[in-house]
């Protein structure tokens, strides 16, 4: 008789199916922020980002639970790729800073920012996420600068820097480009550094 082969039970790679494809994701993520910045945040629907990235809902369901990590993740992902650059000076650092802000900055950015302006406080779990991975991100970023001139005798250690001072540039930077009404180049970023940024920095506590 002929020998009849044993059946197998199918691995964990073969359970788990095709892995995922990165350029997929990053489809997805930019027909999101695309969608966000044109329609609005209600707008976005999973529907309309699934057919802007060419995929279907399942496709998006299975790398996200809804519409909100999605946006965190979209805003998590490029955050990451604009870490505090350490050039050994303060100034050399709030130089960077600027000039990396300035260089992110895009149309689409700002008009993401005007869909999302009123669901920032119609909805607290957007609300929630915004602080965690945009908010508290941006101001880690420019703490770590300051922390780094204090660490090379740049900045005394007391009093401490406002946390306020991480908002300031990102602001003026977003108003000047969310309403474009002049540059952002090099001229500006060596003005906000040198007479607002490190001015502000050098100042004495009116406290003190």
């Amino acid at each position: 008789m002929p020998t009849v082969p044993p059946q197998t039970t199918p691995g964990p790679a073969a359970l788990r199916g095709r892995p995922r494809d990165p350029a997929r994701d990053e489809a997805i993520l930019h027909a999101a922020v695309a969608l966000i910045g044109e329609l609005g945040y209600d707008r976005a629907t999973i529907d309309a980002i699934a057919e802007r990235a060419g995929v279907s809902k399942p496709t998006i369901y299975r790398r996200w639970p809804g519409k909100a990590e999605l946006f965190a993740d979209a805003i998590r992902r490029h955050k990451e790729r604009r870490p505090a650059a350490d050039t050994g000076t303060l100034r050399g650092d709030l130089l960077a800073a600027v000039g990396t802000l300035c260089a992110s900055i895009s149309d689409e950015q700002a008009h993401l920012a005007i869909g999302l302006a009123g669901q920032l406080r119609a909805s607290e779990e957007l609300a929630s996420l915004f602080r965690e991975h945009v908010i508290a991100v941006e101001r880690a970023r420019w703490t770590a600068i300051v922390q780094r001139a204090v660490a090379r005798d740049e900045l005394p250690a007391e009093p401490p820097v406002s946390a306020l001072f991480g908002e300031l540039a990102p602001a003026i930077v977003f108003t000047r480009a969310l309403f474009g009404l002049e540059e952002v180049d090099a001229a500006f970023v060596d003005e906000l550094v040198d007479r607002i940024l490190l001015p502000i920095l050098a100042s004495p506590n009116p406290d003190r």
